[in-house]
């Protein structure tokens, strides 16, 4: 579902549950070291509550926090029905991020179909369709958006 670059993190979301076996499955493509922390060096007791000891703990807690906030904006993306409403509320959360009608996409084309939870080809067709209709305009990774009340209404119908 996902590649980790080297330093990423994986494993938080169940290092603090109940679980004791973790859900899914973790494949290298390549020889790596991986660090095991529990969560006793977490949250355990520190006589003498370093600052890094805070620190640590407060990063975990935003790593997890973003973490779950992705989860649930992957979810409301699945609840979308149609292709060109997934589409349209993604591109509304990149214009709203950006604050500009022009902007770069985050993820490439099958990041983006992954991400989506559709084929990369009908996602293709369905941009350039938006593309033809004057919705939007790209060129690679850019984005315009030319008619941002079209891409509300496809949306919400």
């Amino acid at each position: 579902m996902t590649l980790l670059k080297p330093g990423d993190m994986f494993g938080e979301m169940v290092a603090f549950s109940s679980q004791f076996q973790w859900p899914s499955t973790i494949q290298a493509q390549e020889s790596c070291k991986a660090f095991f922390l529990g969560r006793e060096k977490i949250v355990g007791e520190c006589k003498k509550m370093c600052p890094w000891h805070r620190m640590l703990i407060q990063n975990m807690l935003r790593i997890i926090s973003e973490r779950a906030l992705i989860l649930n904006k992957k979810i409301e993306y699945l609840s979308i029905k149609s292709l060109r409403g997934k589409i349209s509320a993604y591109l509304l959360e990149q214009y709203k991020n950006a604050r500009n009608t022009t902007f770069t996409l985050p993820l490439n084309r099958n990041e983006l179909a992954e991400f989506l939870n559709v084929s990369r080809p009908s996602m293709s067709r369905e941009i350039c369709r938006m593309r033809d209709e004057g919705i939007i305009d790209f060129h690679l990774s850019t984005v315009r958006i030319i008619d941002v009340e079209a891409l509300k209404n496809m949306l919400n119908s």
